[in-house]
């Protein structure tokens, strides 16, 4: 069962006679168990700090609490605190939500109110987290600074850097404009098919593209946060994609056609979904680029 807490794509309001009817029609079937409670909070995108990631987070979890007591008292089941009977799942968990509970173990201001409500749920339903994109991030993700800007257990280690990327997609530079317009700009093999048309709200492109084939702590880029000199995705189409040099022309990178380019996308989920394989490395072996391992993309909806 989906219940809406604000980012009204599926899910019904906790307080609404959809939700009642719903819970009726489960109570009166005879072939339908129910599984949990769902929730998916999108517009937590939008946050810009961990604290804010965990005000979400928090809000995430009352809405859906509330709409699960709300649809269980009509269904006929109800919350439990027994050990014994089986709790009823309450899954939730946007990309940046899901992230913010990093925060929980270290010294973010409320964080141990958070996690006192936490186990408040938890003592009467199975609290569930689903991931989103955090296992592998984007830029969209680093724009949200959901995560602890260091470490907890390894304080010189920042968690919201370019070194968490751990997607890139592989382009083909078509063609070079290097005096078109007031900056440098290329065609590449890559569109909106490839990386999606979703932008970013840090930087105004699709994608970054990274120092490939130099090392990450050899070399620049460009970052929303720091230095925004480098290459972009700067306009898309279908087929194509635009990359648009931003900064000093003088510090410009120079490409090739031909050249094959290594991109950070806004967006992962969009950026892998046409790809049969993903191409796995060990970013931390000294042969960075050697291909150790296949992985085969569940694709399908």
């Amino acid at each position: 069962m989906n219940i809406d807490v604000g980012y009204h794509r599926e899910g019904v309001a906790a307080a609404s006679t959809q939700l009642a009817d719903t819970a009726y029609a489960l109570k009166t079937s005879k072939r339908t168990r129910l599984a949990g409670i769902y929730t998916h909070m999108g517009h937590s995108y939008a946050v810009n700090s961990p604290e804010e990631a965990l005000e979400s987070f928090a809000a995430e979890l009352a809405g859906l609490e509330q709409g699960a007591v709300e649809f269980l008292k009509i269904a006929g089941a109800h919350e439990t605190a027994s050990r014994r009977a089986k709790k009823v799942t309450l899954s939730l968990g946007a990309s940046p939500t899901a992230t913010s509970i990093q925060n929980l173990l270290g010294g973010t201001r409320g964080a141990d109110k958070y996690r006192a409500q936490i186990a408040k749920a938890d003592q009467s339903f199975e609290v569930e987290i689903h991931a989103g994109v955090y296992t592998v991030m984007d830029m969209q993700q680093l724009a949200t600074r959901a995560r602890p800007m260091q470490s907890t257990s390894h304080p010189a280690q920042s968690l919201l850097s370019f070194s968490d990327l751990g997607i890139r997609t592989l382009i083909e530079v078509a063609s070079l404009y290097p005096d078109r317009g007031d900056k440098p700009e290329a065609l590449v093999a890559a569109g909106s098919i490839v990386l999606g048309r979703e932008p970013c709200k840090s930087y105004p492109g699709w994608g970054v593209v990274s120092p490939y084939p130099a090392p990450l702590n050899k070399s620049s880029w460009y970052d929303p946060g720091g230095a925004r000199t480098g290459w972009i995705i700067g306009r898309i189409s279908q087929e194509h994609g635009i990359l648009t040099w931003e900064g000093p022309k003088e510090n410009v990178r120079e490409l090739k056609i031909g050249e094959k380019l290594l991109v950070w996308p806004s967006h992962a989920c969009i950026a892998g979904v046409n790809f049969g394989w993903y191409l796995v490395v060990d970013g931390e072996s000294e042969a960075t680029d050697k291909i150790v391992d296949v992985w085969i993309r569940w694709r399908g909806w």
